[in-house]
């Protein structure tokens, strides 16, 4: 992927994103830490602003009436990248940063089977029994569906396919957290994205 080089005194702009329960915040905590980057969680503010009008998104997800939320998350990513030293995690943001060409210092996108992101759910939440696994993976894969198809209808971004808009794509279905870890720092240093300091 062709890159554009950020302005030196912005320092670094990392982008991580990935399917539910991928383990794109698990890394994105990790890289950040690793960097001394300031994290900032998009689906987080999307979040806040659904439940203070009402919304549960683990139930119900909202329709075209709410749009404008998108769009108000997305000016603040957009000011949050000309900060210094930022990491910002979201589902959509390398795709919208490639579409606009705002330079960052790497995009990374996490992903696993259906049946990995299940099992991870239940282990983080501590849930056991096929009923719960079913319930789960029903879940992600509705959420999965639901926003491939908001993405294309706001943005026309194909959300299925993430080479178009990330410099590293990885599936992480068969490795823990210190394995893929590892591996996307190897990918940062090997692939000459950031300057040794």
């Amino acid at each position: 992927m062709n890159r554009k080089e950020r302005e030196g005194s912005l320092g670094y702009l990392f982008v991580v994103g990935g399917c539910g329960s991928s383990g794109s915040t698990t890394i994105a905590k990790m890289i950040s830490e690793y960097f001394s980057l300031k994290r900032v969680y998009g689906g987080k503010i999307y979040r806040d602003i659904l439940k203070s009008l009402g919304y549960d998104l683990e139930d119900n997800f909202p329709d075209k009436k709410i749009d404008h939320i998108d769009e108000k998350v997305d000016r603040k990513l957009f000011d949050i990248s000309k900060d210094r030293d930022i990491l910002i995690e979201s589902k959509i943001f390398a795709a919208l940063a490639t579409k606009k060409k705002i330079p960052c210092t790497i995009k990374i996108w996490l992903n696993a089977s259906l049946h990995t992101r299940t099992v991870r759910r239940m282990n983080r939440d501590g849930l056991r029994g096929l009923s719960k696994y079913l319930s789960i993976r029903n879940h992600l894969l509705k959420r999965y569906r639901f926003d491939k198809r908001r993405f294309n209808r706001l943005y026309k971004i194909k959300y299925n396919r993430p080479k178009l808009y990330n410099d590293i794509v990885l599936d992480t279905s068969r490795m823990n957290e210190e394995e893929t870890f590892n591996l996307i720092l190897k990918y940062i240093k090997d692939g000459g994205y950031i300057k040794e300091k």
